[in-house]
């Protein structure tokens, strides 16, 4: 069985950009309560506890294990106790788009199922990456899309 997640050192960069934006837009208002308000920090605060609480949630309720093997894809959310299964049968496509960049090479694959959604995984954001593309290779070639 193969199991992509996020990387930790994606969840870490993450984390730290929510707690510095939620911690500045705190520490705004603190100054805020304390004195004479300027317009800067309306517009600071207004920005940052949205950008912060937003990407918060969407980390969280976006976080997904995806387990590959034995002819099935499981696509795990822990936080939503919820666990979608599709067959290998299920799979209409996939495709891997590579791009290269300056600094290096990006790498996705789209998986497309029949019931319209669509599973992305990044090398750069998910464990085991080049297992999931060989097991792709090896168990549906046919649906690759080039």
């Amino acid at each position: 069985m193969i199991v992509a997640k996020p990387k930790k050192g994606t969840l870490f960069s993450l984390g730290l950009f929510i707690v510095l934006a939620v911690g500045l837009a705190t520490y705004i208002t603190y100054t805020m309560l304390q004195g004479q308000p300027v317009w800067y920090q309306y517009a600071l605060v207004a920005l940052l506890y949205p950008i912060g609480i937003g990407l918060a949630i969407k980390v969280v309720w976006g976080y997904k294990v995806i387990t590959v093997g034995k002819n099935k894809i499981s696509i795990k959310y822990p936080i939503r106790f919820q666990t979608v299964e599709y067959t290998l049968k299920q799979l209409i496509s996939w495709k891997e788009a590579i791009v290269k960049t300056g600094t290096g090479t990006f790498k996705e694959v789209s998986i497309k199922f029949d019931n319209g959604k669509v599973l992305n995984l990044s090398y750069q954001e998910h464990t085991d990456y080049p297992q999931v593309i060989q097991y792709l290779k090896k168990k549906c070639p046919r649906k690759a899309i080039k």
